[in-house]
């Protein structure tokens, strides 16, 4: 009797040692959430940095890999430095009226371990009385009469209304000379590029179109597929935003510089990743500045529109991935489970545009919604006043080919940067 019960016993934690096998291999749960978790996890297990496993427990907090994730963390973590009380940091003061970017906490101090004194919502204009010397923390006026500091990442100065032009002076008969070409002249698909200085993204110019957004046969999250509308044209990068260009940024004063710059394998041209979508608002702010261009993020239909290039099928050259095509895990082409490909390395899409399938994650503008219920179909940016988290696209090169699709669409925090995670910038046009 012994002998069978330990028979039943063995054979039991076989068959549980199968199934564990089974899903290693790629059987993935039905559910989509728990499919995203297991494909996240995949693609960090092997990491020895603290950070990639602390992402996962952000996002899943309760995942079936916590445990493990905890310890890892803990087993990857750098020691923590010495504590050193900082002398206070002199304040320059201003005078003028900012706009909340995100969901803000106001500290009492310039850090964010001193008590919590008030909060501001997304869209909120606030009175700004100066700022500290690294120019990290803004002196803000609440109003109940409360004075704070607000982290600089979460705010941003409202964007004026353009000036009028002046009248036309009066110039004599004689014919005038055809005026000089613009930076931004409209040019179809695919026929070139357009930068408006040295070290700007070089960019492709779309017209108008409807396409169908989403996949009835995808994700709960590519669900349901919509028409969309874009009825004015707009350019959007050639390539992801490169590392040559942030660090332009960095050097301006107005980015911070991304957290490991050294790992084998990066190049001028590598994509910026490490990156949060505040950050990534701030480089199209100062590049906005920079050239008196409107640029910013895409939105989430103008990423798709652009994506697909006038294709329907799971990805712009066909249904299935094809070998050599997209920056992704076991995809085919150059791979480096540290570092994405070069922004050019794999071919363009019909619009003449790189690199948006894989390579990394796409911040754009919109909030995250678990479903296209309700979505906008005019092509325009889903956004709301609480939104802590923001749309990726595109998948990463340590994602596999699932997610690499033109309607692959995932979800980060709003302030937090992860190394999978870069973006593209796109303008408005006149």
């Amino acid at each position: 009797m012994i002998r069978r019960m330990c028979t039943v016993w063995i054979l039991s934690l076989s068959m549980g040692l199968g199934a564990v096998g089974g899903a290693a291999a790629g059987i993935l749960p039905k559910d989509g959430e728990a499919q995203y978790e297991l494909e996240f996890w995949e693609s960090i297990k092997n990491s020895t940095h603290a950070e990639d496993y602390e992402a996962y427990l952000k996002a899943y907090p309760d995942g079936r890999f916590a445990p493990l994730a905890k310890a890892r963390a803990a087993r990857y973590a750098e020691p923590a430095p010495e504590t050193v009380e900082q002398p206070a940091l002199p304040i320059e003061e201003m005078d003028i009226e900012y706009e909340v970017v995100t969901n803000a906490n106001v500290r009492k101090q310039p850090s964010s371990h001193t008590e919590r004194v008030g909060e501001l919502s997304r869209g909120d204009r606030v009175h700004v009385t100066g700022r500290t010397e690294d120019k990290n923390w803004y002196r803000v006026d609440l109003a109940e009469g409360t004075t704070g500091f607000v982290y600089g990442e979460l705010l941003r100065e409202p964007v004026a209304a353009p000036a009028p032009a002046p009248p036309p002076k009066p110039e004599p008969a004689a014919a005038r000379p055809a005026p000089p070409p613009t930076a931004t002249t409209v040019v179809t698909h695919q026929t070139g590029a357009v930068s408006d200085c040295d070290n700007c993204p070089e960019m492709v110019v779309l017209q108008p179109g409807s396409f169908s957004m989403g996949d009835d046969r995808g994700d709960r999250s590519e669900k349901p597929a919509h028409r969309v509308t874009i009825r004015k044209p707009f350019a959007i990068g050639k390539y992801e935003v490169t590392l040559a260009q942030w660090n332009a940024c960095v050097e301006a004063g107005a980015c911070k510089a991304m957290a490991d710059t050294s790992a084998s394998g990066l190049s001028d041209t590598s994509p910026a990743r490490d990156l949060s979508w505040n950050d990534a608002q701030r480089y199209v702010r100062w590049l906005s500045k920079l050239t008196g261009q409107s640029y910013r993020l895409p939105t989430e239909a103008e990423w798709e529109y652009a994506a697909r290039a006038g294709t329907s099928s799971r990805y712009w050259w066909g249904q299935k991935m094809e070998s050599g095509k997209a920056n992704c895990k076991e995809c085919g082409g150059e791979w480096n489970n540290d570092v994405p490909a070069r922004v050019d390395t794999f071919p363009a899409n019909p619009f003449g545009i790189y690199g948006m399938n894989g390579g990394v994650w796409e911040w754009v503008e919109d909030c995250w919604h678990k479903s296209y219920a309700g979505a906008p179909s005019d092509g325009s940016a889903w956004t709301s006043r609480y939104c802590r988290e923001n749309v990726i696209r595109g998948g990463s090169w340590r994602n596999d080919s699932t997610y690499a699709h033109s309607a692959s669409r995932f979800r980060y925090d709003t302030a937090v940067r992860y190394i999978l995670n870069g973006f593209r910038v796109a303008k408005s046009l006149q």
